[in-house]
């Protein structure tokens, strides 16, 4: 087998498990190695010749070459969030970092183009860079304070209450549990300086009003929906809403906001995005809320969106874009 995409994932990434439908669907041949399968694989790669042989566990062998492959989908934060919820023996740690080290190392596959390539992603991963660039495009950002410094937080005068986030994605072990932050409305009157010293937050104005869209860009191409609860926008972080209550709306967003969203995605160089926006004031305003270059979508095909198809021609045409 030589493959026309490699698709770098997870084993249970459900939008990966689309692309590959939808690749198959238009007949572009594809090798997905999953990051928790790498130790059952047998690879080889010539850095220098950019060639990788791959044999895996089902007996399948695959030879990645240059000169066939056209495009990689790189479906993996760069930082390593999933912190364990035990001490990892030495030969867990080595297994680590060294499938860490040789997923950089397939970088070699440099003529080839990537959906998101490693440092691009590494880069956009950056809530605070990401709030400087959208400024400096033209987006309306929240006022926004990093720091454990309390006085300097209330200096900023951002507003009470305002909201906390974690800097980066927070995904900790504890015992059984798997602890995940989101975003949340702190009162910070109430706070005193040894609640933000022993790790940075991110604050920022509250806004009133608003309703959440998730804007996915692929491409040229952008998806669209507005997030509601019985029509209305979401006052708090609509992730803790229950599920069922929730409704993502395909909408259409203003010629100046999707020149701004796709200004974006191509300053960060990130073929795909997912952008988090907040509409006020009935659509005459946007407010840049952060971007994630490996955010989720599967579920907005429920919606009628083929974010799926979009990326799968991408990867197997020069252009992209929906056929």
């Amino acid at each position: 087998m030589t493959p026309q995409a490699l698709l770098l994932s997870g084993l249970h990434d459900f939008s990966t498990d689309l692309i590959a439908a939808a690749l198959k669907d238009r007949g572009t041949s594809f090798l997905r190695l999953n990051r928790e399968q790498l130790p059952s694989c047998r690879v080889t790669l010539d850095p220098v010749a950019a060639v990788i042989d791959v044999r895996i566990p089902s007996g399948l062998t695959a030879t990645i070459n240059p000169s066939d492959l056209r495009s990689v989908l790189f479906r993996q934060p760069v930082f390593l969030r999933n912190t364990p919820g035990h001490a990892l023996s030495a030969s867990e740690q080595l297994e680590r970092s060294q499938w860490s080290a040789f997923l950089r190392a397939l970088c070699v596959l440099d003529c080839q183009r990537w959906m998101n390539h490693p440092a691009k992603t590494y880069l956009a991963e950056s809530k605070p860079y990401q709030l400087r660039v959208a400024a400096k495009l033209g987006f309306s950002v929240p006022r926004t304070r990093v720091g454990n410094d309390l006085a300097g937080i209330r200096s900023a005068e951002l507003g009470d209450p305002l909201i906390v986030k974690s800097l980066d994605t927070v995904l900790i072990h504890d015992g059984s549990d798997c602890l995940f932050t989101y975003s949340t409305a702190g009162d910070v009157a109430s706070w005193h300086q040894e609640d933000l010293s022993s790790a940075p937050v991110l604050c920022q104005e509250f806004i009133r009003d608003k309703t959440d869209l998730r804007v996915t860009v692929v491409g040229n191409d952008i998806f669209a929906v507005r997030i509601e609860e019985s029509g209305c926008g979401i006052k708090e972080d609509w992730r803790v809403r229950p599920r069922e209550k929730v409704r993502f709306v395909p909408t259409e967003l203003t010629e100046e906001c999707a020149t701004h969203c796709r200004r974006l995605a191509k300053t960060l160089d990130l073929p795909f995005a997912a952008i988090d926006l907040l509409e006020i004031d009935r659509g005459r305003r946007f407010v840049f809320v952060e971007v994630n270059p490996t955010g989720e979508w599967g579920w907005l095909v429920q919606c009628g969106l083929p974010i799926d198809t979009a990326i799968a021609n991408w990867l197997a045409t020069e252009e992209g874009g929906v056929a």
